[in-house]
């Protein structure tokens, strides 16, 4: 089995905690790259006026310039480049495949994680394999990932000629045989692509018997705990792979979108008396600053201008400065109310889950959390 090496992903959440961990302020940008060369004009004026926004928020010179050089570099292209940078250094870039948020530019004291973090909750992890008679191709997606690591899968066996007719019954047998050896091959290696990323979305293409073949022959874990869905495509160079990565897209997306609707089951559930969860502003803070809060919901809503106040610590952390610990060490400082819950619940190693206005069941002021312990 050939594997590739690269691996493009930049929104785990460990590089997110690096970046929280770098001193600020930050300037946060998400530029669409939507633009061809013929249109190099206009986006350079759209960047202009981002940079012009960035600078009347306080953003240093240095910061600008460094920010105005890695966008250019970066046109034309595609999806939307999200950038974080401070002291004159971009700390974090990454291009985001598909992403539809118009520009953002903002200068904080926490950087604004919230659309890359809607990004990659709309891209859980998940595996793709096109599959013949001889082996398969696999896209294997980590959460978030923004490339899909390729492998290729090549069965053990190659008597896959089928011929017709009564007198080739024998050579018919022996071709199934070999079809079925080929896919027990395949289902090993995708059980083994689902594990290496954790995924739970398994999407299968190519040919019929193929795909029965390998559904027969996936793990009894997978069958209970993954879900299989079927896209058009084959492997060959049919012209197929565009309606297939856009089919892709499409269910990865919904699963993404079920994943979210889950939680917030959960979430009303255990906001029941005795439940582990805390919803409202000043409940769900209180149990971050504590490390309670094992996910996060917050709503992303441009128009909420609410603040917090956070310290170094993550410990340090209230709606209102007078209400931080007195013995907290260096400057508190204010930023964005769902920025400086999402700083905290990353440092605390919480996850996050990024809440549309307006969706059903959303916890109360907007923010809410399940928590490890009552």
């Amino acid at each position: 089995m050939a594997m590739a090496t690269r691996d493009a992903t930049r929104t785990d959440l460990g590089t997110l905690r690096e970046l929280l961990a770098a001193p600020g302020p930050f300037a946060s940008v998400y530029f669409g790259l939507e633009a061809r060369p013929e249109r190099a004009e206009e986006a350079g004026a759209r960047w202009r006026d981002l940079a012009a926004r960035l600078a009347r928020e306080g953003a240093d010179a240095a910061t600008v310039d460094a920010l105005t050089a890695r966008v250019m570099d970066a046109l034309p292209g595609t999806g939307v480049l999200a950038l974080f940078a401070s002291h004159g250094e971009v700390r974090h870039a990454a291009e985001l495949p598909g992403g539809h948020h118009g520009d953002v530019a903002e200068f904080a004291a926490v950087p604004h994680l919230l659309p890359l973090l809607e990004w990659r909750q709309e891209h859980p992890a998940h595996v793709v394999a096109v599959v013949d008679r001889t082996g398969a191709d696999l896209l294997v997606h980590p959460e978030g990932g923004t490339e899909a690591r390729r492998r290729t899968v090549q069965g053990t066996d190659d008597e896959i000629l089928r011929t017709s007719g009564l007198p080739n019954m024998r050579f018919q047998h022996r071709a199934e045989d070999s079809w079925e050896r080929n896919a027990k091959v395949v289902a090993a290696a995708v059980d083994e692509a689902l594990a290496e990323v954790s995924a739970s979305l398994l999407l299968v293409a190519g040919d019929v018997r193929a795909r029965q073949y390998l559904t027969k022959h996936l793990p009894a874990r997978v069958r209970r705990d993954v879900t299989v869905g079927h896209i058009s495509g084959s492997r060959s160079a049919d012209g197929s792979a565009a309606v297939r990565t856009s089919r892709t897209e499409t269910e990865v997306a919904r699963a993404g979108h079920a994943r979210t609707a889950e939680l917030l089951r959960t979430l009303e559930h255990e906001l029941a008396p005795g439940g582990h969860a805390v919803e409202g502003v000043r409940a769900t803070l209180d149990a971050l600053a504590v490390g309670r809060v094992g996910t996060l919901t917050v709503t992303d809503d441009p128009r909420d201008q609410r603040t917090a106040w956070f310290g170094d610590s993550p410990a340090e952390l209230a709606e209102r400065r007078d209400d931080l610990p007195p013995d907290g060490g260096g400057e508190p400082h204010e930023g964005r109310l769902a920025d400086v819950a999402v700083r905290a619940a990353l440092l605390t190693g919480a996850d996050v889950r990024v809440l549309e206005p307006g969706e059903p069941r959303t916890p109360a002021q907007g923010a809410g959390g399940i928590c490890r312990y009552p």
